[in-house]
């Protein structure tokens, strides 16, 4: 691993981790917050005192935990148990799709990024390419199932929760007669072409990284092809 490389990892999980705390602890308070309206209870002024203070002190967390083991998780990033990066991949997930308002962009961000991981971790390892060939096939798979999924939700919420007359003009928009149906329909159409997005940009990616620079990346996607 060079050090640009090794840099950008640094970069990442030093970011990555205090966000990642801050996040958990930001939805957690919603969570309480919504709890608080049905039961009637506020805390006024002292409860946001204690919001603003529990935020800050998960980034403070975030940060120790950077400096006590930012290189360590640097040098034994590429060998990481991988039932344990798909499980952070799953929280990222469901954090991310509520960060960005239902909106699945950041979940798109996310697969390329498993992309590059699974690419670069099969680099590393010396994978055979027909073995990377199946790598890069499951990540985009399990990306593109991912972001279906959690997007799936959202739109049915956007459908029966108060949202439909959003769902009615994109459905008109593309001349079909509005009914449930046809709402329902042209949801779960446009989490097939999310989930095909993403296989394509998570695998895409994979491949880009994965010995890229060594020759041309339509020659090794021939080859991975081939060997498949």
């Amino acid at each position: 691993m060079n050090r640009i490389e090794s840099f950008a990892i640094a970069l990442v999980l030093a970011v990555g981790v205090p966000l990642l705390l801050l996040t958990l602890c930001w939805f957690c308070f919603i969570g309480l917050w919504i709890l608080e309206g049905e039961t009637g209870e506020s805390h006024g002024s002292h409860g946001s005192a204690a919001v603003v203070t529990v935020l800050v002190m998960s980034v403070l967390v975030g940060i120790v935990i950077n400096i006590r083991c930012l290189r360590r998780w640097v040098q034994g990033f590429y060998q990481a148990n991988m039932k344990l990066m798909t499980f952070l991949y799953l929280i990222c997930s469901v954090l991310t799709i509520g960060l960005f308002m239902g909106v699945p962009i950041g979940n798109i961000a996310l697969g390329i990024l498993a992309g590059l991981y699974t690419g670069r971790r099969n680099h590393h390892a010396g994978t055979e390419p027909e073995a990377f060939g199946r790598a890069s096939r499951r990540v985009g798979l399990f990306s593109g199932f991912v972001v279906a999924a959690v997007a799936l939700p959202i739109g049915l919420l956007a459908l029966f929760a108060g949202e439909e007359p959003t769902v009615r003009s994109l459905v008109e928009a593309v001349w079909i007669p509005y009914s449930k149906i046809a709402g329902i329909g042209f949801i779960l159409a446009l989490c097939s072409l999310l989930m095909l997005l993403q296989y394509w940009l998570a695998r895409g990616a994979s491949i880009l990284v994965y010995r890229g620079w060594k020759r041309k990346p339509t020659e090794l996607v021939g080859k991975i092809s081939r060997k498949m």
